[in-house]
């Protein structure tokens, strides 16, 4: 093989990138022929992201901002949802408060990013579901069985549509799941990938959660043997600044685009302290991977390892989508699997869930725990992934984000085991497809359910909502995907339409209604439409 350089800055490079290698720079639009402009003003590449954590249990007054924060009202179904834009507070600490969960520091919690979130409460399960790994994305696995009519995660469904791929030729993978194990990913497909016809596959998909593997499957090129070079950014910057600084069409947005390209991999070069072998288009298969800070023998009960393992993990996903090698990404979190707590308690198996979880359900240290877990997750994990699409330009005067859906969702709501108020957190407009910046209620405060002697104290502020099938539909409505694709024969959204099982009817009938009254067919029926609020 040819010991020349093997990197040659033209404009095919550029725009398409050598084999989906890590250098393969986004989308410069100034360098675009007219007709290749005009296609990509109609619809830029959208991505979409999704974290799950287990148990919820936090309670309401911990999750959500005040009612006060609730300023409009809509009737909307069989009921009134209610709205507030969303907005922080400062706290003694110079921290941007929205709940005590919802809380980071204020240079990450800025107020233009809040105006590209929403926090979304009153999403239900229609079902009671106990434990699950895939309800958040549309299996509706209770107690994590086989559901009795199962369906495709939303994820899958977005990854095998031509309108969200129109072409894979650069995309390295479509989507990727990253979890404890295979078994816990959350993500399921179809027996015959994206063919709807051949059922759901008897398996979930397989998953990660290593980055060193994610690096090796989305940003890896081919490696041949020879003497190392310098690293790749040093090889070639020369030519970069050709480019940059010698390119009459090169407009000043795509020059800002290119230099946070450029500066993000020397970011994960220099982290990972890769050198480019002979022949190599990409940085050598890196020495160092997060699984090492989980082998530590330090990781449970160290909050900030705990931290780290992700944020390696965020850092290759953003360039890699930043790249369009792959525009799909579900991360399902489990600290049993993991070995993680967020907390300085270590991890102790199902000691984590029947120990502190299920006493959580009154306040006190258990509570506090449950709290802490989320908010550090919330403020350093989830945000560092916002905040890092958030610094990539779009090459249209907006970022990666503002053409991005990032969100978060829990196993269950505000106790644990029960599938009322699934808390879901957002980023990003979806390419303008969602309207942003809203703290939205859609509780039905009429229909207060009951709680019974597992859910303690909390289980005096249990309400029935809209239902989650709507969220499902909104987000593959916001990723461009058709309903032709995805609604349901006996009603128009997404998903199982399933009922509360005979065994927990108790919930609704102790307080004069039924399960069928809470979420009656003019609610489903609105499942085809986006949630409320969220129309741009």
């Amino acid at each position: 093989m040819s010991n020349s350089p093997v990197f040659r800055w033209d404009r095919r490079m550029f725009l398409r990138g050598a084999g989906g290698a890590v250098l393969a720079l986004p989308l410069l639009p100034s360098l675009l022929s007219p007709r290749e402009a005009k296609a990509q003003t109609t619809q830029r590449p959208k991505c979409f992201v999704h974290f799950r954590t287990p148990h919820g249990a936090i309670f309401g007054a911990n999750m959500w901002p005040t009612d006060a924060a609730l300023t409009q009202s809509l009737s909307y179904a069989d009921h009134d949802v209610r709205r507030g834009n969303l907005a922080a507070t400062t706290n003694a600490s110079g921290d941007a408060v929205i709940s005590r969960v919802l809380t980071a520091k204020s240079s990450v919690l800025t107020a233009a990013l809040l105006a590209k979130m929403n926090i979304l409460r009153g999403l239900d399960f229609p079902m009671y579901m106990a434990h699950n790994f895939g309800a958040t994305l549309g299996y509706y696995d209770y107690n994590k069985e086989r559901p009795g009519s199962p369906r495709a995660t939303i994820d899958q469904v977005m990854a095998y549509s031509p309108a969200f791929y129109p072409s894979v030729a650069s995309v390295r993978k479509r989507s990727v799941a990253i979890s404890g194990s295979d078994t816990s990913s959350g993500s399921w497909g179809y027996s015959t990938p994206g063919v709807r016809t051949s059922g759901v596959a008897s398996s979930a998909i397989s998953g990660t959660e290593s980055s060193l593997a994610l690096f090796d499957t989305l940003l890896a090129g081919t490696s041949s043997s020879g003497a190392t070079r310098a690293p790749v950014v040093d090889k070639v910057l020369e030519s970069y600044r050709r480019l940059r600084n010698g390119n009459g069409r090169l407009s000043a947005e795509d020059t800002v685009r290119l230099d946070q390209h450029i500066d993000a991999v020397a970011e994960l070069q220099r982290r990972l302290e890769t050198t480019a072998s002979a022949g190599c288009q990409v940085p050598a298969r890196p020495t160092t991977d997060n699984l090492s800070l989980r082998n530590s023998g330090t990781f449970g009960g160290d909050p900030a390892k705990n931290v780290e393992y992700f944020r390696l993990i965020n850092e290759v996903l953003a360039v890699a989508m930043n790249c369009g090698v792959c525009r799909i990404a579900t991360l399902s979190i489990d600290e049993n699997n993991q070995n993680l707590t967020f907390t300085t308690r270590a991890p102790q198996g199902e000691d984590w869930h029947n120990n502190v979880v299920h006493p959580a359900t009154v306040a006190g240290t258990n509570q506090d725990l449950v709290v802490q877990f989320n908010q550090v997750f919330f403020s350093q994990v989830f945000l560092d992934l916002v905040s890092r699409f958030d610094r990539f330009s779009n090459g249209a005067g907006g970022t990666l984000l503002d053409d991005s859906l990032l969100a978060w969702a829990q196993e269950s709501g505000n106790t644990p085991h029960f599938s009322f108020s699934i808390p879901v957190v957002t980023a990003g407009g979806a390419g303008g497809a969602l309207k942003t910046g809203s703290y939205c209620d859609y509780r039905n405060i009429t229909r207060k359910v009951s709680g019974d002697s597992s859910t303690g104290t909390e289980g005096n502020f249990l309400w029935s909502g809209l239902l989650y099938n709507q969220w499902l539909g909104t987000a593959l409505q916001s990723m461009g995907i058709p309903k032709s694709e995805w609604s349901e024969t006996d009603h128009p959204g997404y998903g199982w339409k399933t009922a509360y099982q005979s065994t927990y009817e108790y919930l609704f009938t102790n307080n004069g209604f039924t399960a069928a009254q809470a979420y009656p067919a003019s609610m489903w029926q609105k499942t085809g439409e986006l949630l409320p609020f969220l129309s741009p």
